[in-house]
């Protein structure tokens, strides 16, 4: 003992160093040391000229805790120094119960300032048991003790100070507030009986506390009660009142049977909407659903850029509901709006726009922003009028591929066989999202044409228009396009070969598989991946025997697609074909193997994944503790 107290009188030296690493060195050993004397260090190390140093003090002193850190502490809060004071009043609220009973001792000190402190941090602990003591200094000498002590009843919370504030309440003024306040955070029926009760004081300020604190409990039989100052001719009470059965519909799930007259709060409520006041936007926009006219409307629209995501969407779609009436306002604001609330106006007017609608949006189809002209377009082809054809038309020729692309999918919608031509076209755009938009327009219009169409692209001379080809045909789905897509397997461009692989998967119902089995040895690893894919798909999992030589094929990926699929087979019958990658030497591959032998339930191999589980790479341990525990509970 006697070495640790001479080597902590060493570490305090250290502490008056000038070197801040010296210093900072003395502070994180002096935090290893129990003894009252490096306790002492450390808050001494609160007054380091260091703010760095401050706080790894004040982090030690928290994990230590103790009365003798709490005794230390609580002698700053007399300091001069407001940083000092505060520092010292955040450590030993973070200490918490454990400073209690330092900060008890403390309640009767000559400086009032100090009972003040003392006071304020007990409120801030919340420590149950406090209650008492600190209802005593009510009666303090000094009225800002007084005010401190009626406040921290409130944030200790406990039932057990009721009768001292109410005594307090009626025998000084000054506190009234700070005790009208505590009763609402204390909540309960005793503390809202009382409430109740000062309903009647003819002193405003008093009234508008007795309102908030009202509200903060919550109860919804208390609604009755507040009602009638709804209509008070002092706005801040009536809006004071609104608010507070906000927080009682909030807290009871909006289940409130009082008919309230929110005509008169429009303001007031979506005032809070901007404000982003969460309780007063949650109310005001579920109260939409069965409340709006055209003030509301307005107001509505005006906060629109003010809520969240979530609020946002589900407004929306509230807008998108109430449908026609609403639109007249939008396209008034239209022309003004800012290009953020213009997306906004057309994602409400999309949900039921008409041919009158699309009509007074083609006015902005030349708008200076792009996003804007490309949700246009959207709700142009979601009008389903004809007379949008042709502006969506010259709308493929935007300069800006998202709105060509955006102006070609909404023609999907429109078009009839007529437009097959003008859409074909669209296909020979430079941009991919534009191409694919005219293959989903194409596909819409799903008749024989556009399939004839496709079957000749098949043979286009430009390769990106066969892809296209081969893709969309394999998404319409129709059985006839099955013969071309196997010849398409021949073509010398493995992007053709593959896209029209994956569409013969899609499509399923294929008699023919020996162009297939041919492509599991295609001279490109991506081609024989989705040949194994496509027969899996098409003649079910009994064709891995026949096609399990992937496993050796010369590309990894190959083999790694290969494992995969035995995995997805559900078949424990497959184990023995991928067994061996266990004990292989590619390690991703090995990981492969393991997860499918869990999948399919292969527990012959239990005992060789087991052996992985102190393999150096953590990736093959986690993989084979998985594997046990599924084989083991299979």
């Amino acid at each position: 003992m006697s070495n640790e107290i001479e080597r902590i009188g060493e570490l305090l030296e250290k502490l008056q160093s000038p070197d801040f690493y010296n210093r900072e060195e003395a502070v994180i050993e002096l935090g290893s040391h129990q003894e009252d004397e490096a306790v002492a260090g450390l808050v001494m190390a609160l007054e380091d000229v260091d703010l760095g140093i401050r706080e790894l003090a004040a982090d030690y002193l928290v994990k230590i805790k103790g009365d003798v850190a709490s005794q230390l502490l609580i002698k700053f809060l007399g300091s001069e120094d407001i940083g000092s004071r505060n520092l010292a009043s955040e450590i030993l609220v973070k200490i918490g119960d454990g400073a209690v009973n330092a900060l008890i001792d403390e309640l009767d000190n000559d400086d009032h300032d100090v009972r003040k402190f003392v006071v304020d941090i007990l409120g801030l602990i919340k420590y149950k048991d406090s209650a008492k003591k600190v209802a005593g200094k009510l009666h303090d000498s000094n009225i800002n003790v007084v005010c401190s002590a009626a406040e921290a009843l409130g944030e200790i919370g406990s039932e057990s100070a009721l009768p001292s504030l109410i005594e307090a309440f009626k025998s000084n003024e000054d506190v009234r507030l700070q005790v009208v306040e505590s009763l609402g955070k204390i909540g309960g029926t005793k503390s809202l009986n009382y409430l109740i009760e000062y309903l009647q004081t003819d002193d405003p300020m008093i009234l508008f506390a007795v309102i908030d604190a009202i509200g903060i409990v919550g109860d919804r039989n208390s609604v009755e009660h507040l009602i009638k100052f709804l209509s008070s001719d002092d706005t801040s009470i009536a809006e004071a009142t609104m608010s507070a059965i906000v927080n009682i519909s909030i807290q009871n799930k909006g289940a409130l049977d009082y008919d309230l007259p929110l005509d008169k709060f429009v303001g007031f409520l979506f005032d809070g909407v901007k404000n982003k006041n969460k309780k007063l936007t949650k109310f005001t926009l579920n109260r939409l659903k069965h409340w709006y006219g055209q003030d509301v409307l307005n107001s509505l629209l005006e906060v629109l850029h003010y809520v969240d995501e979530e609020d946002l969407k589900s407004t929306v779609k509230m807008l998108g509901e109430i449908g026609a009436p609403a639109s007249p306002t939008i396209l008034k604001q239209f022309k003004n709006a800012t290009s953020e609330l213009k997306i906004i106006y057309l994602n409400i007017l999309k949900q039921y726009v008409d041919e009158d609608i699309a009509k007074h949006l083609l006015e902005y189809k030349n708008d200076s922003d792009p996003e804007v002209r490309r949700n246009i377009a959207f709700t142009l082809g979601a009008s389903g009028s004809q007379v949008m054809i042709d502006p969506l038309k010259v709308m493929t020729q935007d300069r800006d591929g998202h709105v060509r692309a955006a102006a070609f999918s909404a023609l999907g919608w429109l078009c009839c066989e007529n437009d097959i031509d003008f859409l074909f076209n669209g296909l020979n755009d430079r941009y991919p999202d534009v191409r694919d938009a005219v293959m989903g327009a194409l596909i819409l219009l799903g008749s024989q044409e556009v399939v004839n169409s496709f079957f000749e692209d098949l043979s286009n001379e430009d390769t990106e228009r066969q892809r296209i080809a081969a893709t969309a045909l394999g998404l319409i789905g129709d059985p006839n396009v099955v013969e071309p897509l196997l010849q398409a397997l021949n073509h010398p461009e493995s992007s053709i070969r593959k896209s029209a692989i994956d569409s013969l998967a899609k499509i399923r119902d294929v008699e023919n598989t020996d162009p297939l089995m041919l492509a599991l040895n295609d001279e490109n690893s991506g081609v024989r991946k989705s040949a194994c894919t496509a027969l899996i798909y098409i003649k079910g999992q009994t064709v891995i025997p026949e096609i399990r030589f992937l496993l050796d094929d010369q590309d990894l990926w190959v083999r790694y697609h290969m494992i995969n699929m035995i995995g997805n087979s559900n078949n424990s019958a497959y184990g023995d074909y991928i067994r061996p990658f266990i004990d292989g030497t590619e390690d991703i591959l090995k990981i492969a193997a393991i997860k499918a032998l869990a999948k399919i339930g292969y527990k012959d191999a239990l005992s060789d994944i087991s052996k992985l589980q102190d393999d150096i790479n953590q990736d093959i341990v986690k993989a084979a503790k998985n594997a046990i525990n599924n084989l083991q509970e299979a």
